[in-house]
């Protein structure tokens, strides 16, 4: 009789296909993905308040809350000298509402969601959003935090809208590009004219080897290391002297001026690294770390004047660069949003897929009692041609649900058409 099942140890006759679980049709609703980013800047909440939130918004700290937040797929966090933004994909729309939430336990910040934080992550990246317009440090420091994701998506969202924004600037015409090195060079020229100045530079990383280039022509610098030096050909090019980070002392007993760069998260000079009254010192201080690398008690010392990245001048661009730049990046972005508005359709896909899988490990299971006697190779290679089949039956649906425009409006066909398949018995 059509449907009948011979016993186990034979394979015979066509298999009952069981119903779904009731369950299945309580699953909660799929929604599209939805992007949120937080950002507190230098300029909304002042460099302490900033330095306190880089110190409290930690990797360790961020990945808890991850662990405990089944609804953020993804969060990475964007660090640079003048802002920390984090960015969270979401399964729902209330996604951003709850982050706000914890988040305000520590202080206010500027949410923005889907297209508003992609336009504006794009404009970080090219430098739109910095004192020092075009800088290059903060593409670095976006592709940094493209590594840092953490994910529980099967496909990769943040990552890759992060390595985008940062290649952005590269469409555009090359052009000198700026950086805060650039601004500090600027605030001590007119501070050391007239004299063949020394400089101390402290960090040899981008930043501190940029302010050296920039003051070693008209000055003596000489730039610390803690752990590595600078490449000697670089040394030679620009007439730069290098020493270690324990000579910091007595290098400032022969400077006239100090840039701090330093990549770390605590003060590397303080009043007491200083010399003492009536010697010799220096009496210009930038510093253009964040955290701040300077204790700001030195700018207290009496003919010791000390700027941080709050007291710098703004770079200057030219108005017609502005403009193709800020063209440039609008039309990045509207490629950028409509990937991520690709992206956001996955979880109807997922979810299709996630069923159809279920289902054929469910009635692979049942089916294994009936093939006993199967060889080993055997059993693998029918396993694997019914996960072939899956794939090759779902690859129209999945192309069909991904072919539907990216808007709101087509969500409810989206809905119809796994609903198609995820039906309580899927018995013909």
């Amino acid at each position: 009789m059509a449907g009948d099942v011979a016993g186990p140890g034979s394979f015979s006759g066509p298999l009952p296909l069981r119903s779904r679980s009731a369950s299945a049709d309580r699953r909660p609703p799929v929604d599209r993905l939805r992007l949120a980013t937080f950002e507190r800047t230098l300029w909304q909440i002042g460099i302490s308040d900033l330095e306190a939130t880089v110190g409290e918004m930690t990797t360790d700290r961020l990945h808890a809350w991850f662990e405990d937040d089944p609804g953020l797929l993804e969060i990475a966090v964007l660090r640079t000298c003048q802002r920390v933004l984090l960015l969270g994909v979401f399964d729902a729309p209330d996604g951003a509402d709850r982050w706000a939430g914890r988040l305000s336990t520590a202080g206010t910040w500027t949410v923005r969601t889907d297209e508003e934080a992609i336009r504006h992550l794009y404009g970080i990246a090219a430098g739109l959003e910095s004192r020092a317009p075009g800088e290059r440090e903060v593409r670095d420091q976006v592709r940094a935090a493209a590594q840092g994701v953490r994910s529980r998506y099967p496909r990769p969202v943040l990552a890759n809208l992060l390595r985008r924004a940062a290649s952005a600037p590269e469409r555009l015409p090359p052009s000198p590009e700026g950086s805060v090195a650039d601004l500090a060079a600027e605030w001590l020229r007119p501070r050391l004219a007239g004299r063949r100045a020394r400089v101390l530079v402290i960090g040899a990383g981008t930043v501190g080897r940029k302010a050296a280039e920039g003051l070693a022509g008209e000055s003596d610098v000489t730039i610390l290391y803690r752990t590595r030096p600078p490449d000697p050909a670089w040394t030679a090019r620009w007439n730069v002297r290098v020493r270690p980070a324990p000579e910091m002392i007595a290098a400032l007993r022969t400077a006239d001026a100090v840039v701090a760069a330093a990549k770390t998260l605590g003060r590397v000079l303080g009043p007491s690294d200083l010399p003492g009254p009536g010697e010799a010192g220096p009496r210009w201080f930038v510093d253009l770390g964040l955290p701040r690398n300077i204790d700001p008690d030195v700018g207290l010392r009496s003919g010791v004047q000390l700027v941080d990245l709050t007291g710098l001048p703004r770079g200057r661009v030219a108005p017609e660069r502005l403009a193709v730049v800020r063209q440039t990046v609008r039309a990045a972005a509207d490629e950028g949003i409509r990937e991520f508005a690709g992206a956001s359709i996955e979880p109807w896909v997922t979810e299709l897929r996630v069923w159809a899988e279920s289902v054929r490990a469910e009635e692979w299971e049942r089916a294994v009692a009936y093939a006993r006697d199967l060889p080993e190779p055997a059993r693998i290679a029918f396993e694997r041609l019914s996960e072939r089949l899956v794939r090759r039956l779902l690859a129209g649906p999945s192309a069909e649900l991904r072919g539907l425009p990216p808007e709101p409006t087509m969500d409810l066909l989206r809905r119809r058409v796994v609903d198609m398949f995820l039906t309580a018995d899927p018995r013909p």
